[in-house]
């Protein structure tokens, strides 16, 4: 069997269950976006690593180094949003080629600083080594969190609770298309788009905002696609979902550019992934309170898009008629 049969999940369930953690002072192991153990009284610390692979994640010619290197950091810092947490330090591990230009590199630490300096990051270490193929960046983080409220956990859902989402979706996978296919003059019309694909904005505030409720709130980001992601969710807490597809919120530029293209705008919202929003299940009774205050609060728009049910994975609801199964999302070996 090859790893591709396995998928990038099925390889995670195997070293799940072949690294099942323990130990007095972890609290969380291999099964939401960061781990969490025991920190100083009244904290748990939260810990997340991610990497950035050329080719596999950027295209070295088409990627800002500046922007890639506040992405490097985003991607991480938005594990953190979805638990509620703070980001406190960061180590990075850089594999480089040497042919690469001394100012490519200055601009790339530069994006890294810049990201890391506005969410209150210090840079402590990591590693440096050298390829000869593809570049690769991974980071990883450490924050905290509060240990005397609950935990915003993937398996927190119940069925009657409602699902909502911050921001909009689809919007980087359609900065993705333009940036791999797009004019010049499309690039230019659609900043918008390259500017979410280029530099996700990580709902730290958002993260804080649901954490500071004391509820039983699920939460995951979107960095594999809505559909799968919420997924994820329901995977983790053994309950269903259905999403009602006209009311996922889709940007004024994102409706634009797909009807200049012919694409549906629904579908990169279910499956384009990299959006980097919260997804998150609340209380049905507490919905509407909830959005309008993390709304408020954040200056970030959030929707009300489905809700949870008792069985059944993540089904759809468009134009009133069900559909089976939603659309996937990013797979690392598929």
């Amino acid at each position: 069997m090859k790893l591709k049969d396995w998928g990038e999940f099925g390889i995670i369930s195997y070293l799940k269950d072949f690294f099942p953690g323990g130990g007095k002072r972890v609290v969380l192991g291999i099964e939401d976006d960061c781990a969490v153990v025991k920190g100083p009284r009244g904290f748990y610390y939260l810990l997340t690593c991610d990497s950035q692979v050329e080719n596999v994640h950027f295209v070295f010619s088409l990627f800002p180094p500046f922007s890639l290197g506040k992405r490097v950091l985003a991607v991480n810092l938005s594990d953190i949003a979805a638990m509620g947490g703070n980001p406190l330090f960061a180590l990075l591990s850089w594999v480089l080629r040497p042919d690469i230009e001394a100012e490519w590199l200055k601009e790339f630490a530069r994006g890294i600083k810049e990201e890391a300096e506005f969410f209150g990051v210090n840079i402590i270490g990591g590693n440096l080594s050298r390829t000869e193929s593809q570049m690769v960046f991974d980071l990883t983080l450490v924050g905290e969190v509060e240990n005397d409220y609950p935990l915003l956990l993937r398996r927190n859902s119940r069925p009657g609770d409602l699902v909502l989402v911050t921001g909009t979706l689809g919007d980087s996978r359609a900065g993705l298309e333009i940036t791999l296919r797009g004019s010049e003059e499309e690039r230019r019309k659609y900043s918008f788009l390259l500017e979410r694909f280029f530099t996700p904005s990580p709902r730290l505030r958002v993260g804080r905002l649901l954490h500071s409720l004391k509820e039983r709130i699920a939460v995951i980001d979107v960095s594999d696609g809505f559909s799968q992601d919420l997924g994820h969710i329901t995977e983790e807490s053994r309950v269903g979902a259905v999403v009602e597809v006209d009311k996922l919120p889709i940007s004024p530029a994102l409706r634009e550019w797909s009807k200049e293209k012919e694409k549906d705008p629904f579908l990169f919202a279910l499956s384009g992934g990299e959006d980097f929003e919260l997804i998150f299940t609340v209380p049905r009774e507490r919905g509407e309170e909830i959005r309008q205050f993390i709304e408020k609060e954040s200056g970030v728009p959030v929707t009300i898009v489905g809700e949870i049910v008792l069985q059944g994975g993540v089904s759809l609801k468009r134009g009133g008629k069900e559909e089976k199964e939603a659309a996937s999302g990013w797979n690392h070996f598929q």
